[in-house]
């Protein structure tokens, strides 16, 4: 390791010679050796400055070695060596000392390079802390400048009793030694940065395998919470709907209640997985032009029964709104106002008012859900999109999480607009809704997925086609079906089956579950596409799976829709009417129970 600084020498002083010199260049040979040995080892930069200072003054034959380094804020101090007794008792002389160690530090940085001494006695560089070299037998001097990055940081700092002891080669050695631990500080930096690095990305692998742990754990639970919510939920729609055995009043309420509860609990399972899929980034939002009016009247639609319920007035939507476009995901903003339109239902009191206003105002939508309930205080609106913070709320008898509003607030983040809360108590809560504005091309509504063109059935009716391996949900579509007439309904349990009967039977429709015992749903879709059989039927996926990357796998290997599980019959029909138009009659009659909640 090698130096290109320059050295400054003092002024000029009786230069050792023969056999003395010869020692000296020994001993700093030495020191250059010992001094490379602990760089090698990579101690840490206290500890090699410290290992330092005591090479310097053991085998470099020296009477003190400092080492001070300053960055920021931050100094870092290494010392070897003593001082005689009187001059270093004498507060003064601690004094005089320290101003020597600036001045000498200051010299160093000043030059850039490595400053010597040859005689502190005569050298007027030193000012008046030449008495205290005289006091403390302190007569040659050496700064060796210290680089961290080429940038000064520092000096060591050599005392010698001897004058002229930093001759020419000696002095060429320090700024050999200056070099090697400015490459050893550089050296630090980049094994720290190495580390840190590894750290970093150990720490992020860590993160992302928790995060896809969590994310595998969430999926696993909600299909085992959908699964058996399925079965509830339909037996239970299915006995509030049946038109030969009618229930009682009785019975009827407690089905409704049944009923109930399991929207209720399949309400919270989606929330918490919406959570969890924007703390992830993995939520999708599909933000669209469209015209807003559809979904305000669908959320005041689906509102309407809980309004009833607690003897509130629910007030339609005016028509001037009609023909306001908005920037939106529609099915997440319908999400928001839902959840808006239900806090004004349940936080409000019998015979209480809710409206929704609409207003434009330049570049942004305004959709303002106004209700005139029991308010809040500014404690808390200052805590309102805390998850999971029901506000002091537990006591009342309102059903909730705490996570409905902290996730309406972060579904208007990732649509580009704001929701904003104004209230007071006692005088009702006023939640605005913020979207960017947009000019709708003639003719244009509310953005909704496009429906795939109906296949005729043939006369007769329709042949549909279950895979399931589940005997409750194989259950639940058979007796579900057999209240349509016009449908022939096959089964198969498991993936191999399903595809054979597929091929030889040319169902009308296929409702695939996409867990099965054989094959996955996804390589039964694939087996359907390939094969010129069947690459033409019409295939619906029904699963207790609601992930968007299931959901979008599934329509990208041929699915017309992809029906999640716990099943809405009333929607359930619908669905079937749309792809089966000539078995399937879209019609009132009781086939499923409306979901009020």
């Amino acid at each position: 390791m090698s130096s290109n600084n320059l050295q400054t020498p003092s002024p000029p002083s009786p230069p050792l010679r023969g056999r003395a010199a010869a020692l000296r260049l020994t001993w700093f040979h030495a020191v250059m050796s010992q001094v490379n040995r602990l760089i090698l080892r990579r101690p840490d930069p206290r500890e090699l400055f410290k290992g330092v200072c005591e090479v310097c003054v053991a085998a470099g034959h020296l009477d003190i070695a400092v080492i001070d380094l300053s960055e920021g804020r931050e100094v870092h101090r290494a010392t070897a060596g003593t001082m005689r007794r009187a001059a270093a008792e004498s507060p003064q002389s601690l004094l005089d000392g320290a101003r020597m160690q600036a001045l000498m530090m200051s010299l160093a940085m000043r030059a850039g390079n490595t400053v010597v001494v040859g005689d502190a006695s005569t050298d007027e560089r030193l000012h008046d802390t030449r008495a205290w070299c005289a006091a403390t037998g302190v007569c040659a001097l050496a700064a060796v400048l210290l680089k961290r990055a080429e940038m000064p940081i520092g000096v060591l700092l050599l005392h010698s009793k001897t004058p002229g002891y930093f001759d020419g080669e000696v002095t060429e050695l320090l700024g050999e030694l200056g070099a090697d631990l400015s490459f050893a500080l550089d050296n630090a930096d980049r094994e720290r940065e190495r580390h840190e690095a590894s750290f970093a990305d150990h720490a992020r692998k860590v993160a992302e395998d928790a995060n896809r742990a969590k994310t595998e754990f969430l999926a696993r639970m909600s299909h085992e919470l959908r699964t058996p919510l399925n079965a509830m939920l339909g037996f239970a729609q299915l006995l509030a709907t049946d038109p030969v055995e009618l229930l009682s009043p009785p019975q009827a309420e407690r089905v409704r209640l049944i009923t109930h509860a399991g929207w209720h609990l399949l309400g919270l399972v989606n929330d918490v997985m919406d959570i969890s899929r924007i703390e992830a980034g993995r939520i999708e939002v599909v933000n669209v032009c469209g015209d807003i009016s559809a979904v305000l009247d669908e959320a005041v639609a689906l509102t309407q029964p809980l309004a009833r319920t607690s003897g509130l007035e629910l007030s339609e939507p005016v028509a001037s709104h009609v023909g306001i476009g908005a920037v939106a995901d529609p099915r997440r903003l319908l999400q928001v106002l839902l959840n808006l339109l239900s806090n004004a239902c349940k936080y409000n009191r019998p015979g209480g008012q809710v409206r929704i206003d609409v207003t434009q105002a330049g570049s942004e939508v305004c959709l303002d859900v106004v209700d005139n309930g029991i308010g809040m205080t500014q404690e808390h609106l200052n805590h309102l999109f805390e998850p999971f913070n029901r506000l002091g709320r537990e006591d009342l008898a309102v059903e909730g999480s705490g996570i409905g509003l902290t996730l309406a607030h972060q579904l208007m983040r990732l649509m580009n607009g704001r929701l904003e809360v104004e209230s007071s108590p006692e005088s009702g809560t006023r939640a605005r809704v913020v979207l960017p504005s947009c000019i709708l091309a003639a003719g244009k509504v509310a953005a909704g997925m496009p429906k795939p063109a109906a296949v005729a059935s043939p006369k007769g009716g329709a042949l549909v086609l279950y895979i399931e391996d589940e005997p409750v949900n194989q259950l639940l579509v058979e007796q579900l079906l057999t209240r349509c007439e016009g449908i022939q309904l096959l089964q198969a349990v498991n993936g191999r089956d399903g595809l054979a009967l597929a091929r030889s039977r040319q169902p009308d429709l296929i409702l695939l579950d996409m867990q099965l015992p054989d094959l996955s749903g996804f390589e039964l879709l694939s087996a359907l596409r390939d094969d010129p059989a069947t690459a033409a039927l019409q295939v619906v996926a029904v699963s207790a799976n609601a992930t968007p990357a299931d959901v979008a796998a599934a329509l990208d290997l041929g699915a017309l829709y992809y029906w999640t599980k716990p099943l809405a019959l009333e929607a359930f029909r619908a669905g079937l009417a749309s792809l089966l138009p000539g078995a399937v009659q879209p019609s009132s009659d009781a086939l499923c129970g409306a979901r009020t909640s």
